[in-house]
């Protein structure tokens, strides 16, 4: 009896063992196959990755980041561990990263010309440069489409040579700018596609082939020819891109310019160029955006100092304000008219904030309104 219980132990102990060894083994092979699916990072000088990538017909891949970098963090944290990332990356490069600031690092940077973060150096075994992408993307998808794009046959480089032999095909210089917009290359872009736009008849330039060109504020900002023409011919653009997709767009450039006005941004704003900003208002025929009319009225009301005009807006404004624009906006306009306001008005401004701030949901904001409400305006 005993020699069979002593038998039964120990077979139960073989059994752990095994079981204790198959576990540690899966859990290994897990680590390994967790580890191969993120971007390889290899600690290699730049010349020695290079000899390397060139023993294995693969290119090189530098990660050039700062410490002090936001974006870099959120890069190496969120985006170059992802499986489809690694597996693309792994695949056709060499990888290694340097802090800019350190070791070779500042070397790096001045022969390759780095002064962004991140930048990403896409280097033939030679050293020269095939390409680089400028900041970060935000999802592993964009990523690697903007890797493909740097290596493939429109590597905005290799464009950048057949753009200045003269090709001007419009199929060419579509894929050029869609290039040079993925890889954040945007004066450039502004450039081109100042001088694309200009090439094309009235018709053509309202085209959703051509959206994208005015869409992106980084390609067409507010001042650039693209805008000023958007502006001019908004009915065009509705018909041929859609009626709300660019009313989105004009609100949006309206918005831009006012709100810095009331935030007290644009100190420099004239009368006149808000005059400027309501005839192209009233020229784009945004009527379903009443909102804009009532930031004109309250932007001449502060630089004309006319509280009254001023106090009619923002009782009609800022209760229907979303919470967002309301921690921006609300605060500086009725600083500003500091003096001109009556006992009343005052009395009223009081109550808004406090409603307000029943309303809000963010606590520094609430906390805010109800501050401003007792310490503040009572001394305006």
């Amino acid at each position: 009896m005993l020699n069979i219980l002593a038998g039964v132990i120990s077979l139960d102990i073989n059994l752990y063992l095994v079981m204790k060894k198959i576990v540690l083994l899966f859990v290994a092979v897990c680590l390994m196959l967790s580890l191969s699916a993120q971007t390889n990072f290899q600690n290699l000088v730049l010349d020695r990755a290079l000899d390397k990538a060139k023993g294995e017909g693969k290119m090189v891949f530098v990660d050039c980041y700062t410490s002090w970098c936001g974006p870099c963090k959120m890069m190496a944290e969120e985006i170059l561990p992802l499986k489809e990332v690694g597996e693309y990356m792994n695949e056709k490069f060499v990888c290694v990263k340097y802090d800019m600031e350190k070791g070779e690092g500042p070397e790096i940077a001045k022969k390759y010309g780095v002064s962004s973060y991140p930048t990403f150096l896409l280097l033939n075994t030679d050293g020269s440069l095939k390409d680089r992408v400028v900041g970060a993307s935000f999802s592993g998808e964009e990523f690697v489409y903007k890797m493909k794009l740097a290596i493939g046959d429109i590597s905005t480089v290799r464009m950048d040579s057949l753009y200045a032999a003269g090709n001007r095909m419009s199929r060419f210089i579509l894929s050029y700018l869609k290039a040079l917009q993925a890889t954040q290359q945007y004066d450039k872009a502004r450039v081109i596609s100042t001088e694309l736009i200009k090439s094309l008849n009235d018709k053509q330039k309202a085209y959703t082939t051509y959206w994208f060109l005015y869409e992106d504020i980084n390609i067409s900002p507010l001042g650039s020819e693209n805008v000023d023409y958007l502006l001019e011919h908004a009915a065009d653009f509705r018909e041929g891109v859609g009626k709300e997709i660019v009313n989105v767009k004009l609100a949006s450039l309206f918005e831009v310019q006012l709100e810095d006005m009331l935030r007290g941004r644009n100190k420099q704003a004239s009368l006149a160029d808000v005059e400027k900003i309501e005839k192209q208002l009233r020229a784009c025929q945004m009527t379903d955006r009443e909102y804009l009319a009532d930031y004109i009225v309250l932007v001449k009301a502060l630089l004309t100092k006319n509280a009254d005009e001023a106090f009619a807006v923002c009782t009609r404004l800022y209760p229907k304000m979303a919470e967002d624009k309301l921690s921006y906006l609300y605060f500086n306009p009725i600083l500003t008219l500091k003096g001109k306001w009556s006992e009343g008005q005052k009395a009223e401004l009081i109550k808004m904030s406090k409603d307000l701030s029943t309303r809000v949901k963010n606590l520094v904001l609430k906390d805010g309104l109800v501050n401003f409400a007792n310490a503040m305006i009572p001394n305006l």
